[in-house]
């Protein structure tokens, strides 16, 4: 795939891989799409959130950190 991009971002992109950042071109630009992806599935998990919360689908925090303090323990333990 070939992708042009605005000089800005190019030298952005290069100025990250001369410092040592990332070992390449390619390597910083899958890091961008990579936080691109992760940044989108955040905001459809807070749209979630924010229609429960429309509905009425609320939890109290002290359920919540109640649950929170559980799966802490959970993991600590193994």
């Amino acid at each position: 795939m070939d992708i042009q991009l605005p000089q800005d971002q190019r030298s952005a992109i290069e100025a990250l891989v001369n410092t040592g950042r990332f070992g390449s071109v390619q390597e910083a630009v899958s890091e961008g799409i990579r936080l691109l992806v992760s940044n989108e599935k955040l905001k459809e998990a807070v749209q979630v959130g924010i229609d429960q919360a429309d509905k009425g689908e609320l939890h109290d925090h002290d359920t919540v950190f109640a649950q929170l303090r559980a799966m802490a323990a959970e993991a600590t333990n193994g």
